[in-house]
């Protein structure tokens, strides 16, 4: 069953400490990078929609990185990227294979009030390494070299401890 990833870019941005930085200098250039860190979510079945917030006028999709199971989301002016995600999940026809990835705890009720899941930006960074290392086993096995890896790849990106 296909899962959708509707994430809370500007939250997720602001949470990674590597991309925090990035922005202080180039908002749109972190933001590049944001995108890209997220591109091996798509290699396996699910599908993501980064959410930000718009700029002047109304909402804009796009397809990113020419993936079909990839989107990218500027909610309108007025709506703000919370209020989008809160309408996407709200909307949704099969709520249960939504999983929002926001720190935002309003965000989070709202998709547990509905239906949906939610997981932390720190969560998705580990799904990021898992699915970094798939695509790395993948890639090794149609090379036809060993299986084994001696050392996965690891984002390496670290958090603050946090409290409970």
């Amino acid at each position: 069953m296909q899962e959708h990833l509707i994430i809370d870019g500007n939250n997720a941005m602001h949470a990674i400490p590597q991309i925090k930085r990035e922005m202080n200098r180039d908002r749109n250039l972190a933001r590049d990078s944001f995108l890209r860190m997220l591109e091996p979510l798509v290699s396996g079945n699910d599908r993501v929609t980064a959410v930000f917030d718009g700029r002047a006028g109304k909402g804009s999709l796009e397809k990113y990185a020419r993936t079909e199971s990839f989107d990218v989301y500027y909610s309108s002016s007025k709506e703000g990227a919370d209020g989008a995600i809160e309408r996407m999940v709200m909307g949704a026809k099969y709520p249960e294979r939504i999983c929002v990835v926001t720190n935002d705890n309003l965000i989070r009720n709202c998709a547990y009030a509905n239906g949906a899941s939610a997981m932390r930006v720190e969560q998705l960074i580990k799904r990021l390494d898992h699915s970094i290392d798939q695509v790395v086993r993948k890639s090794i096995k149609i090379k036809g070299q060993k299986q084994s890896i001696e050392e996965p790849f690891y984002n390496r990106i670290e958090f603050p401890e946090l409290e409970d």
